[in-house]
């Protein structure tokens, strides 16, 4: 057992952005994709795996963990976005934020973590309570925001 901060992304309402625009959310992806995984190798983090276009990433400390997720949010902010995307509603430019293009939900916690190899794809996995409450912090907020634990804050 050891102790680490993780992370859990998720773009908000991708799945209908799917349907609406296959072709704007593909190239999406890759802008969020290259953004989120520019960001962990500039804060310190490593990638434990992604599921559709979820990332869970793990770092050593709180204040990278949480540097990590204001620089996604930023990053996504000035991204150049296909303009099929910028035409949906879940995408555009509005009034209550500066977002536009994919919103993505970012959750921290941190605390204890079993730590396992998984001998198949050489990499780490994590377990445990931590894990839980990060992905459920992910969940908890909306796009274009970055939700942390108290512990996160101690």
């Amino acid at each position: 057992s050891e102790r680490a901060a993780l992370v859990f992304t998720d773009i908000q309402g991708s799945t209908a952005t799917w349907e609406a625009c296959p072709e704007g959310m593909q190239e999406g992806l890759q802008i969020h994709n290259k953004a989120i995984r520019d960001c962990i190798a500039g804060h310190n983090g490593h990638e434990v795996k992604t599921i559709g276009d979820s990332f869970m990433v793990a770092f050593e400390s709180a204040s990278d963990a949480v540097w990590f997720g204001l620089s996604v949010q930023e990053r996504l902010v000035e991204s150049v976005w296909p303009e099929e995307l910028l035409e949906l509603d879940s995408c555009c430019l509005q009034s209550e934020g500066p977002w536009c293009g994919l919103r993505v939900r970012i959750g921290v916690h941190c605390g204890e973590v079993s730590v396992q190899l998984n001998t198949l794809t050489g990499r780490y996995d994590y377990f445990g309570n931590t894990v839980n409450k990060a992905a459920r912090m992910e969940g908890a907020c909306v796009g274009g925001a970055v939700a942390v634990t108290p512990e996160v804050m101690e």
